[in-house]
């Protein structure tokens, strides 16, 4: 897909330097300091600054707010040291100083922090702006927001993607509204209400399938997310109206939605197997106006047909990869930044190959398996530390704190010829089972899911903050190469009770994996993952077509109560429809190939800032 226009991109490059140019809780859309400033718990020596912890509504003209400072004196008493004083907003995006008065901005709301320094002494507190503002689309009239003023008694749109609840990252950047117009409207009002923005979006019918969508610009989604990062659900209802409608008429109104927006950016990239043309692509978070890029593909890697199967290490600077066939093959170590090989392993016919990955935290070992069994080996050189680490297991996935091992054990015995190969690319029957490191040495850990009748267990990987364990399960006890009912459950990694998280993983999810790290959220912990899934994707891809990676949120303090801690899960808007998308693996840096001219970069990439850059249409 096309992404943005390149002055609504600058635009939102502005924004997101703006709140990425702080650090702590505050510059996340929180906010460090919730003690009311004038309350008289200031510390001698501090400045008081008036007026404390204010609010102000925005409605297209600017509001100013003139500030004072006092300096608390020690044995009681202040000083008004305003004309002293050097104030300053955290985020200068809402607004600026002149002196003493702020004057906001027009076009942004949002809670900041307002600093002073005065004699040596600083204080500071905090600033909501309120931002009510109007949208309009293309072909849309221009008093359209006059129109919406009849009775709701017109039929009712429908609201059909995202789903109500989901959470998003501030910085997923795009995001569709799918929706059934109702008939006879062609005239549309969605609005956005938090308790930091009101946005009203006018728009007509972009068709599509038997519907429209709507996808709120670069700069629109900048003042949302902006606005509501780590605030409470904000709600949204889509009216309709038919184009030729009078003021007054009756408008049809959908059903009232919730979106909700993380504290913190997604940082880092993904790597996922796009399946048509047998490649690895991957997808750096943080950088506008982007596309997935093609990172190995077969002529890269020196395969007869297709890579596939690939892990990388948790800083990103290693890959490994899976040559042509999907059981056990011949697969290669990578250095990620350069693309040279580092060494291969294993033949075309799949002896000494292998088909799951995963390297150690520091990435000096890896753990390969060939559906059987688990072999360690050096990361850099291939040579074997321990062929059959787990003689029976495999999918394995290291623990980010490096001390144990978690991987599925089938209950079948799996195909194995002489003299050619043993392995196989899925497992029946399994339970979920560990490896614990005592005293720099590995031993058998404890069963986290035992398997019983009709539930086959696989694709293990640890949480960030090494607690929680999320698989797959297929109740139907389906070979997990393909299991077109598995579920994505949880546990804690200690072990428990499994509990299905129903809420992101409707069926047919497979593969999760999880984000490389843990976010702050309203006061607790926030983790993303993601899977596959064949789901539909609202009106624009049909169940059962391709599978695509989708991502939801958890909440961690949600499993300790043994609820779901899934939240409604999204789609990645970078990725091609028309192929299947699996095994999605998170890195927290994209390394890439340094430089100081184009000609030292790949096809489709240029040198910018010492960094070989995909190209962007």
């Amino acid at each position: 897909m096309k992404w943005l226009q390149t002055r609504t991109a600058i635009l939102v490059s502005v924004l997101a330097a703006t709140l990425l140019s702080g650090c702590g809780p505050d510059h996340a859309g929180g906010d460090d300091d919730d003690t009311p400033g004038g309350d008289g718990g200031i510390a001698a020596g501090s400045l008081r600054i008036t007026p404390a912890d204010h609010s102000i509504t925005v409605n297209g003209s600017a509001v100013t707010v003139p500030y004072q400072a006092f300096l608390v004196k020690p044995g009681g008493g202040e000083t008004d040291v305003t004309a002293d004083a050097t104030f300053t907003i955290d985020h200068p995006v809402l607004g600026s100083f002149s002196g003493a008065t702020f004057t906001s901005s027009t076009a942004a709301g949002g809670r900041t922090t307002v600093r002073a320094t005065a004699r040596g002494a600083s204080g500071d507190t905090s600033l909501t702006v309120r931002l009510e503002t109007i949208v309009l689309g293309p072909n849309v009239p221009a008093n359209a927001a006059t129109l919406f003023g009849g009775p709701s008694t017109g039929t009712a749109p429908q609201l059909v993607y995202p789903a109500d609840g989901v959470l998003v990252p501030p910085n997923l950047n795009v995001m569709e509204f799918h929706y059934m117009p109702g008939s006879g409207n062609g005239l549309f009002e969605l609005t956005f209400q938090g308790a930091r923005v009101q946005l009203k979006a006018y728009f007509t019918c972009s068709t599509l399938g038997a519907g429209c969508q709507y996808t709120p610009e670069a700069t629109t989604w900048a003042v949302l997310a902006m606005a509501e990062r780590g605030g409470d659900p904000m709600t949204y209802t889509l009216r309709g109206i038919p184009m030729s409608a009078a003021a007054g008429s009756p408008v049809g109104m959908s059903a009232t939605q919730k979106i909700s927006f993380g504290q913190e950016d997604i940082v880092g990239g993904l790597y996922y197997w796009n399946a048509s043309p047998g490649s690895v692509k991957r997808y750096e978070f943080g950088r506008a106006n982007q596309q997935a890029e093609n990172f190995m593909d077969a002529a890269r890697a020196g395969a007869t047909q297709c890579v596939g199967c690939h892990v990388l290490s948790r800083d990103g600077k290693k890959i490994a990869v899976g040559l042509d066939i999907p059981s056990p093959a011949m697969y290669k170590v990578f250095d990620v930044a350069s693309r040279t090989m580092v060494y291969s392993k294993g033949s075309m016919f799949g002896g000494g190959g292998a088909n799951f990955f995963s390297f150690s935290p520091d990435a000096t070992q890896l753990l390969y398996s060939n559906g059987i069994s688990t072999g360690l080996a050096d990361s850099s050189t291939g040579t074997d530390i321990n062929a059959n680490l787990i003689a029976a297991g495999t999918m394995p996935d290291w623990s980010p704190d490096g001390n144990s091992i978690v991987y599925a054990k089938p209950g079948m015995a799996v195909p194995c010829f002489p003299g050619l190969a043993c392995g196989a690319p899925g497992v029946d029957k399994s339970s979920i089972e560990t490896m614990v490191k005592s005293g720099g040495s590995w031993g058998p850990g404890p069963t986290l899911v035992s398997y019983a009748s009709g539930n086959n267990n696989f694709y293990p990987t640890y949480s960030p903050d090494n607690r929680w364990v999320i698989f797959n399960r297929s109740p139907s006890e389906a070979n997990s190469f393909d299991a077109m009912d598995a579920q994505v459950w949880a546990i804690s990694a200690a072990g428990g009770n499994p509990i299905r998280l129903a809420t992101a993983s409707t069926g047919g999810d497979s593969w999760p994996k999880w984000a490389p790290d843990a976010q702050p959220y309203r006061g607790n912990t926030l983790m993303w993952f993601t899977f596959s899934s064949r789901r539909a994707y609202g009106l624009r891809l049909a169940a059962n077509t391709t599978a695509q990676i989708w991502m939801a949120a958890y909440d961690p303090t949600k499993s300790l109560a043994n609820q779901d801690p899934s939240l409604p899960a999204f789609w990645l808007p970078f990725q091609e429809l028309g192929s299947g998308n699996h095994i999605a693996q998170w890195v927290t840096t994209v390394e890439r190939q340094m430089c100081t001219l184009d000609t030292q970069c790949g096809n489709g990439e240029f040198c910018q800032g010492g960094r070989c850059l995909p190209r962007i249409d």
